[in-house]
């Protein structure tokens, strides 16, 4: 690699990091913030919408109120003329501007009194006769009375588009006609805010008041529901962007209920998202500034730096070429003071070993002659020193074997000594009935040399078959510990390994022993999943099944009138499975559950047990199936015997799996000790 300067390669890093860190300050700004931003004005825009929309809702109540009330003041009164009924309908207006005419129409609906501000009062000639039977909501509120509301329609008073709202109670039939410009004058002093504009839509898009007082032929196409991409919310509320004269705009539209009417609420897109740009322009400034700066500080420190170096470079050479009296100016770096000193005080070392180099010449020469002698006396010291070495190192190897012999010797002796703890008894026991029979054999040949009895050779054979049956018991029973002891040391070609299913294994282990645990009042459940292949060792892996089981049901719910025994598989993830076998007996002392896998541990010894069983279970989980078994327990609750395998074990060559018929339930260490 070409070397470069140092005041260049701490510029260019200091670059590289100002780099990395505007890179990534900018993608969060604009992966996360600004988008953050723009959420929260959109939000703000929607929750806008709805209140100016909640707002109109409560302002449209004022104009049905004046309608019904002009109503309910000609129903049962006494009959007025029509100037009478037209002079009642100007008070009502002049008393609310939230209408801009009041109609009263007759049954054939032509018009027979006309309500009308001051200054459209002189039209109210023209007006009265006029025929609305031809109008929507005549024919709606013929088939059904009460309020309804039009949608926008063009006004014979105002020349101009307007919603209508009619009452129809008890045959009188009274339209209002809605004065938009009040109305939406007071939502505009209300929402006045940044160039905010509110439109009221009636059921066909068409606009019955703007705030903005844009004439209506500008707007309904451009805000019709085929041009309005937004996004749908379920009040049936939207937000949108669209264009309006020219100017892009965000907006919401919000429902009306219940007249089906709408509410648009837009703004200047550039108004509505100005924060956020503001912002992303604030951070860029003040990001790029500071990169700047400290680039700008880096390339002066590295500048620094550089003729720090050199100054130091120009006093080692110095140094190097014997001025040893050349001393360092102090700099600002604390480091290079430090650095420069210990130059200073290397100066002075070398210049100390030349004058002893020097001194020393002489006592170099008488050194040369007496260094032979010396060499050969530290050869022979060197080989006392190796072979005091080598004496030790055999005595280090002797005093290993010893312990190796003395922990093989205390493993034989424990071994020994459950082996003979096993047998004493069963084979006790046979050579006591073989005595005894060789005594009654005796006494039957002495009988005989004086004369036999039929009684004497009856009790002589009932007594030898006895002795007999329990010669073979007791036998059967040695044989029987001794192939158990002998499943310790596991076979190493008995093992065959092949693709299988966790529960084909666990059904079969469960159909064997079935017939086995009828006899008894407990219950073998399983809950193994069916999609656990596994690529192993059947037999061990039924071997540790069995032994588990038959602990669990032994020991486990020894003396109990009920009880269960459940055997769950589950995966554990995509390389390893768990197998528990669960009961809810006795329960094992925590002080106990540490020694249950060592070899002759047992609460039974002497009663059956002999102490091998989960050691030999641990040794085929470990040994041959690759796995870990561990133990979950409380005393009185249940114990659960949780084995951990791999899906595809493990190639090694300890792979071997005692036969199962080699051993039996009354080998197993007691789950749950007994007394």
């Amino acid at each position: 690699m070409r070397p470069v300067r140092l005041s260049r390669l701490l510029f260019f890093r200091s670059l590289l990091v100002a780099s990395v860190t505007f890179a990534v300050v900018y993608l969060l700004m604009v992966r996360w913030l600004l988008p953050q931003i723009d959420h929260d004005t959109s939000l703000r825009q929607h929750q806008l919408a709805h209140a100016i929309a909640g707002q109109v809702e409560a302002l449209l109540e004022r104009p049905e109120a004046v309608v019904l009330g002009a109503t309910r003041m000609l129903i049962g009164g006494e009959p007025h003329v029509p100037s009478v009924i037209s002079a009642i309908l100007d008070g009502a207006l002049e008393e609310n501007d939230s209408l801009s005419a009041l109609y009263v129409i007759g049954e054939d609906g032509a018009v027979l009194a006309v309500g009308l501000p001051p200054a459209r009062r002189p039209l109210r000639d023209d007006l009265l006769g006029m025929d609305f039977s031809g109008h929507p909501l005549f024919h709606a509120t013929a088939g059904e009375p009460g309020v309804h509301w039009s949608d926008a329609a063009l006004s014979p008073v105002s020349a101009g588009l307007a919603a209508v709202v009619a009452v129809r109670e008890h045959g009188v039939t009274v339209f209002g006609e809605l004065s938009s410009g009040p109305l939406m004058a007071m939502v505009g002093q209300v929402t006045d805010d940044g160039g905010l504009r509110t439109m009221l839509l009636d059921r066909r898009n068409e606009v019955i008041g703007d705030t903005a007082l844009v004439p209506v032929p500008q707007l309904p196409d451009v805000i019709g529901p085929a041009t309005v991409p937004g996004h749908e919310h379920d009040d049936g509320s939207r937000f949108l962007r669209l264009r309006i004269d020219s100017v892009d705009m965000v907006g919401s539209v919000v429902p009306v209920s219940p007249l089906g009417w709408q509410v648009l609420v837009v703004r200047p897109l550039a108004e509505a998202f100005r924060p956020s740009r503001t912002a992303e322009l604030i951070m860029l400034v003040g990001l790029a500034t500071s990169v700047i700066v400290g680039l700008i500080g880096a390339a002066v420190q590295a500048g620094y730096f550089g003729r720090l170096f050199r100054d130091l470079s120009v006093f080692a050479v110095g140094i190097e070429h014997g001025r040893y009296e050349l001393s360092w100016r102090p700099s600002r770096v604390r480091e290079f003071n430090r650095l420069a000193v210990a130059f200073q005080r290397m100066s002075q070392a070398i210049r100390e070993r030349e004058e002893a180099i020097v001194a020393s010449q002489a006592a170099l020469q008488d050194l040369n002659q007496t260094l032979e002698a010396r060499v050969v006396e530290r050869t022979e010291a060197l080989h006392r020193s190796n072979a005091e070495l080598s004496s030790a190192l055999d005595t280090l190897r002797k005093t290993q074997e010893e312990l190796v012999t003395s922990e093989k010797m205390a493993a034989l002796g424990a071994l020994v000594a459950g082996v003979a703890h096993e047998l004493g008894t069963p084979l006790g026991n046979s050579l006591i009935a073989a005595n005894t029979v060789r005594d009654q054999t005796r006494a039957l040949r002495r009988e005989l040399a004086g004369g036999l009895r039929r009684s004497s050779l009856e009790r002589y054979l009932e007594d030898t078959e006895s002795g007999n049956a329990i010669i073979e018991r007791n036998l059967e029973r040695a044989a029987s510990l001794v192939t158990s002891f002998k499943q310790v040391a596991v076979d190493q070609s008995s093992s065959q390994r092949r693709k299988f299913a966790l529960s084909e294994v666990v059904d079969e282990i469960v159909m064997t022993l079935r017939p086995s645990l009828k006899r008894l009042p407990f219950r073998l459940t399983t809950a193994v999943d069916a999609a656990l292949p596994l690529d192993s060792y059947p037999g061990a892996l039924g071997q540790v099944l069995t032994n588990l089981i038959n602990n669990a049901v032994l020991h486990g719910l020894e003396d109990r009138a009920e009880g269960e025994v459940r055997v769950v598989g589950r995966a554990e993830d995509a390389d390893w499975l768990v197998l528990e076998v669960i009961d809810d007996g006795r329960g094992i002392p925590l002080e106990l559950q540490r020694r249950i896998f060592e070899p002759f541990f047992t609460s039974r010894l002497g009663k059956g047990g002999s102490g091998l069983g989960l050691h030999i279970v641990h040794s085929l989980v470990s040994n041959v199936l690759g796995g870990t078994i561990s133990v979950d327990s409380q005393p009185g609750v249940g114990t659960t015997m949780r084995v951990r395998l791999p899906r595809i074990a493990l190639v090694t060559t300890s792979a071997a799996a005692p036969s199962s018929s080699a051993f039996t339930a009354s080998d197993a260490v007691p789950a749950q000790p007994s007394a």
